[in-house]
């Protein structure tokens, strides 16, 4: 290899990439979010690529790689595939990935520009419907004049200079290819992203920090902001597919036909999927390709992780019923979902805890999680994460309807715990049971409120006998579970 005016990206230079992407996303973050317009306007592309490049960044802290830019990169890439949250931190991910798979243990100009390359090319597969005006395009444009500076002999730092130069002075042009961002009057938030990770590198390369006073200062006006229906949840998951099995095409087909936003990426032997979607358990479902794991579902417009207007709450809840994990969801929790493949873990419940934000964090184990897996939990996040005690399905319902309407959703789903009494409970058996077991409801004395947990549709019929016998209790009814009992009933 020629070292062209005598630097190179090794792996002191990859290292120092990889601390100063984290660092420069964490200073911009907000930023970025604030110009989130696009798929939907629910500010939170600079917390997703900060919390999937701070993943990549773990993932080469613990792995301690070999000498060589080679090593490094591909820890940091596989971290940030594992890490990666909403379509910008997939598509800065496969990016990541795509550009660590064409350098070796130091690589010049020539094989950065190719790198540049590959990395292009690697976002844009990922998407099912790739848009034009959008990080993809910038991707590709810093890929061309990465390949005609290459061309012409300019050293490596001369070349990201030049490069990156240029992509910011284009970057409003580009921005304006896409209608909604054209109407909005605002720069891609996914190309923002993609620019502060690219400056980073550049000044690993020339020993400087990466500078952020290129950025929009401002956000939009979201009543302009105008997109396509979409879903109403984001799911993401891993699935881990027989090594080289070629599942991802047939799988993003599936994943087109329950939803939009749609990334299936991969690294050896799993996937990293993403969608949008108003069913999440036809999401997950269509996931059955291979083990499925680390199923998060939370609704696309909630807030998300590290936002700049931190709740003083999250709520995370588990569940082993894939079919509740929309109404999850929609109270303005993160559903962390238990596929039969594989356990939950506390890696797991680490990363719904990240997505769910807030200050501190309620934790409902449900069925889904073993007391092993909350000791672990317990012990690296302390009294950041305060843990209901519910250890069913519908304890785990009542508890997330009481976090709701409390200021201390701790305690809230503690009081609402220590009242619940389950009145009704049916197996597998005939209407004619379950509506006796409803029709002895009206003889209970005390409580509030009903909870009626069905695991089958309920007909007009049966819910009219529910709303008749609860008598002046509201009623909530949740379902179809898809598992457990026919019906259980709680009063509180």
């Amino acid at each position: 290899m020629v070292r062209v005016g005598g630097i190179v990206l090794d792996d002191a230079v990859a290292r120092a990439w990889v601390a100063g992407a984290h660092d420069a996303l964490s200073r911009a973050r907000e930023r970025i979010d604030a110009v989130n317009v696009f798929p939907v306007p629910d500010s939170d592309t600079g917390t997703n690529v900060l919390l999937t490049v701070a993943g990549g960044a773990r993932a080469v802290d613990d792995a301690r790689p070999g000498p060589g830019a080679d090593a490094v990169l591909a820890a940091f890439a596989r971290g940030c595939l594992r890490s990666a949250r909403g379509n910008s931190g997939v598509i800065v991910s496969q990016y990541v990935a795509g550009f660590a798979r064409r350098v070796g243990a130091a690589a010049d100009a020539t094989q950065v520009a190719a790198a540049l390359g590959s990395a292009a090319r690697a976002a844009r597969q990922a998407m099912a419907d790739p848009q034009e005006g959008t990080v993809l395009t910038l991707a590709d444009a810093v890929a061309d004049a990465a390949a005609e500076a290459a061309a012409a002999s300019a050293p490596l730092p001369a070349l990201l200079a030049q490069v990156l130069d240029d992509a910011r002075a284009s970057l409003g042009d580009i921005s304006s290819r896409h209608p909604v961002l054209r109407r909005s009057g605002v720069l891609d938030a996914g190309a923002c992203a993609l620019l502060v990770v690219l400056d980073a590198l550049a000044g690993a390369v020339a020993g400087r920090h990466p500078g952020l006073g290129w950025l929009p200062a401002v956000g939009f006006e979201e009543q302009t902001v105008q997109h396509g229906d979409g879903g109403a949840y984001e799911v993401m998951l891993l699935v881990r597919v027989p090594q080289d099995a070629e599942v991802a095409g047939p799988l993003r087909s599936a994943l087109g036909a329950v939803g939009d936003s749609v990334a299936v990426v991969g690294d050896r032997d799993w996937l990293h999927v993403h969608v949008h979607t108003d069913d999440p358990a036809a999401a997950i479902a269509a996931c059955v390709v291979g083990r499925r794991e680390q199923a998060v579902v939370r609704l696309v417009e909630g807030g998300h992780g590290q936002s700049a207007d931190e709740p003083a709450w999250g709520v995370v809840v588990c569940t082993r019923a894939p079919a509740l994990a929309a109404w999850y969801a929609a109270t303005g929790a993160v559903a962390l979902v238990a596929c039969p493949e594989e356990p939950l873990r506390a890696e797991h419940v680490a990363r719904a805890v990240a997505d769910a934000g807030g200050a501190r964090v309620l934790l409902v184990p449900g069925d889904a999680v073993d007391d092993a897996v909350l000791a672990e939990v317990a012990a690296v996040h302390g009294d950041g994460v305060r843990v209901a005690p519910a250890r069913g399905e519908l304890e785990a319902v009542v508890a997330t309807l009481a976090s709701v309407s409390s200021a201390d959703p701790a305690a809230g789903a503690r009081d609402a715990l220590t009242r619940l009494r389950v009145v009704a409970s049916v197996g597998d058996a005939g209407v004619d049971v379950v509506a006796d077991a409803v029709a002895g409801i009206d003889g209970i004395d005390g409580g509030e409120s009903l909870t009626v947990l069905h695991r089958e549709a309920f007909d007009d019929d049966m819910r009219a006998r529910v709303l008749a016998a609860a008598g002046d209790r509201e009623v909530a009814f949740v379902g179809p579970t898809g598992r457990g009992p026919l019906v259980v009933v709680g009063v509180d």
